[in-house]
């Protein structure tokens, strides 16, 4: 038994060698997805594609990406109909990681520092793909909330005069 248990261990050991081996050869740039916003230094974009949803929006699409939408509490965050809560809106055209199809995977399956958790390892890239379709299915609000801040400042005090 004790023999069977010191190969299983030596065969672990030696696959994670191989894995790592063949991930430090590799190399190369990792693939990166490429939005309008990106800001380039010096002008020139890094090596990256440009995702776009696999599945065509339709009715039904749609309606299930918001079913899902409900089903994983992301309404528990951005608010019925995407509109903002807790969470940033998803529907007034502001974003902070880009809004392309793209962009809305990586932040979904990868998550985002701040609050937004990586849902990868629970949902389907296909459920992704239908969540995204229904974002983007959403109607602009007529009154976007997070547009204008309302100032809630007054003339600054005038200045003090200095005792000697």
């Amino acid at each position: 038994m004790k023999q069977y248990v010191v190969r299983c261990a030596w065969c672990v050991g030696l696959a994670a060698l191989l894995a790592a081996c063949e991930r430090s050869s590799a190399g190369g740039v990792p693939v990166s997805v490429r939005y309008p916003d990106h800001v380039a230094a010096g002008g020139n974009q890094p090596p990256a594609i440009e995702v776009k949803n696999p599945i065509a929006s339709d009715s039904t699409i749609v309606a299930d990406g918001g079913k899902i939408f409900s089903a994983m509490n992301c309404d528990g965050c951005h608010g019925g109909g995407a509109t903002g809560w807790v969470g940033p809106s998803l529907v007034d055209g502001r974003w902070r990681y880009g809004g392309t199809d793209g962009a809305l995977f990586e932040s979904i399956f990868y998550g985002r520092p701040r609050g937004m958790p990586a849902y990868g390892g629970v949902m389907s890239p296909g459920a992704i793909w239908k969540v995204i379709a229904y974002i983007h299915a959403q109607p602009i609000p007529s009154v976007v909330p997070t547009q204008v801040w309302p100032s809630t400042e007054t003339a600054p005090p005038p200045p003090r005069k200095q005792r000697p």
